[in-house]
């Protein structure tokens, strides 16, 4: 069986050599109809998402973490106007979400508005797809401008999709969220801490969401791997699901 972050990678790698090639050539402008185009500045690379979203007729698939070349809040109202078009929005989020209040800060409004959203511990790009037909892929971790593809129809799109679809799989619901950004206090407490565990949240980020102490933290992370016969704390996670715990 394909592992998905292998193959994301293997994808990564290969589109990093496209964009050094076209980086190399300095082809045409970009949104001409190229296959394949590089995005290298900031406003270019805004404009690309926000055509990609309302050039879509049915969904939008979303690979997101920080950084952001602008607050998540600027792109908010243009989701939420798709969303009320009848577009559906699913988004894999890493798990850097959780420490950062921008993204956190909109997040309640999209999951309201209709958006399904997960948590996988590793996303190691960023990347938006509209229907089948276009994705805009971030290349770096660092400066979210600095390069970018453009991917219309092609081999390399198919391959790219199939991939978001692996990880969607392997991914967690994003625990429900009050309009604070916080995770609400539920009867079910053990079922929160495993969405987190799969996730890949840490003992701290799980006191703090859930408000709860860290030494209770650690207990009911050791009592439930131990049940789950887990060996890692992603493993808990997965295994919760499998088992529809979570």
């Amino acid at each position: 069986m394909v592992d998905p972050l292998d193959e994301l990678d293997v994808q990564l790698a290969r589109l990093r050599s496209v964009a050094d090639d076209l980086r190399g050539r300095r082809g045409t402008p970009v949104l001409e109809g190229n296959q394949v185009e590089l995005i290298e500045d900031g406003p270019t690379l805004l404009r690309a998402y926000e055509e990609l979203q309302r050039g879509s007729r049915r969904e939008v698939r979303v690979l997101d973490r920080p950084p952001y070349v602008t607050p998540p809040s600027t792109q908010q109202k243009l989701e939420l106007d798709r969303l009320a078009d009848g577009i559906e929005y699913r988004a894999i989020y890493g798990t850097e979400v959780f420490e950062s209040e921008d993204i956190m800060g909109v997040l309640p409004e999209l999951q309201a508005a209709g958006e399904v959203s997960r948590v996988l511990a590793q996303v190691p790009m960023k990347m938006a797809v509209g229907d089948d037909d276009t994705a805009l892929i971030g290349l770096t971790k660092r400066a979210p401008a600095e390069s970018n593809l453009l991917i219309r129809s092609s081999g390399l799109l198919d391959g790219l999709i199939a991939t978001f679809e692996m990880l969607w799989a392997l991914a967690i619901p994003m625990p429900a969220l009050l309009a604070s950004g916080e995770v609400p206090a539920l009867t079910e407490p053990d079922r929160d801490i495993l969405l987190l565990l799969a996730g890949g949240a840490t003992d701290d980020m799980i006191s703090r969401r859930l408000r709860i102490s860290p030494r209770t933290t650690q207990r009911r992370v050791r009592a439930l791997m131990d049940a789950l016969g887990a060996q890692t704390r992603f493993q808990a996670g997965v295994q919760a699901a499998r088992r529809r715990w979570i």
